[in-house]
């Protein structure tokens, strides 16, 4: 086959993407945060797929990062949104606070993480939630390549947490962000962008006292990233939560 023609071959095929050529940027929802709307090629969170954040600690602003999101969902959109395996009870008056209507939202509390895992999958693909949050303190890239189709057949927004030490593992989803805590500013690096190159960030703690509806800075002093921390306890009223056993 000559070059003219394997040139015209690739030309005609929609379902193949040449190394050399730039990905179309997918589909996104702004995040709310406008330098990290601008670093990104779609500008905001690739809808219908699945992004990673990789985080140094927990505490220094990676759930704010989604408030933005999740009050448009809830709030605006009427739109139900899902929370897996969260490390700590998330603390409704401050999700109050944040605008995000409580009565769409849903939180699973699963035994284990492939239990996790195996709920995230199933309910991005039911198509009947907006976005799943999901901590994962272990996974696979298999697991992972799941749990990205279950968000293209869902058409839904999929964030995944993983501790910042799995960020050299290989993930075939869609974006792939490490969040560390740095000189009082959380600092956000890209990994993949699938689209575009992207580019590093720092978000200012200021940034995140609107969404959240009270100062809130990034705290650096956290303990590490790990879902297997036990559940905080609250007398308050909370979202719906659903202790997940499929045995």
């Amino acid at each position: 086959m000559t070059v003219a023609a394997l040139e015209a071959l690739l030309g005609a095929r929609t379902d193949i993407r040449r190394g050399d050529a730039p990905a179309d940027a997918l589909p996104a929802r702004a995040s709310g945060y406008a330098p990290l709307d601008a670093a990104l090629p779609g500008g905001g969170w690739p809808t219908s797929a699945v992004t990673e954040l990789l985080v140094e600690r927990t505490g220094i602003g990676e759930l704010s990062l989604l408030l933005p999101t999740l009050r448009v969902l809830t709030r605006d959109e009427g739109c139900d949104v899902a929370l897996v395996a969260p490390p700590h009870t998330p603390f409704a008056p401050a999700l109050v606070n944040a605008g995000i209507a409580l009565e769409r939202l849903l939180i699973i509390d699963p035994p284990g993480p492939s239990d996790a895992l195996w709920a995230s999958e199933r309910l991005l693909r039911s198509g009947r939630f907006a976005a799943v949050l999901l901590w994962a303190s272990r996974t696979t890239p298999a697991r992972q390549r799941r749990l990205q189709l279950a968000a293209v057949q869902g058409a839904s927004l999929g964030v995944v947490y993983r501790p910042i030490d799995q960020a050299a593992d290989h993930s075939p989803v869609a974006l792939r962000l490490m969040l560390r805590a740095l000189d009082g500013v959380l600092q956000i690096d890209p990994l993949k962008v699938r689209g575009g190159a992207g580019r590093a960030v720092a978000l200012a703690p200021q940034l995140f006292d609107d969404p959240q509806g009270v100062p809130w800075p990034i705290v650096a002093a956290t303990a590490p990233f790990t879902s297997a921390s036990t559940p905080t306890p609250t007398s308050e009223p909370r979202a719906r939560v659903v202790s997940l056993n499929r045995r």
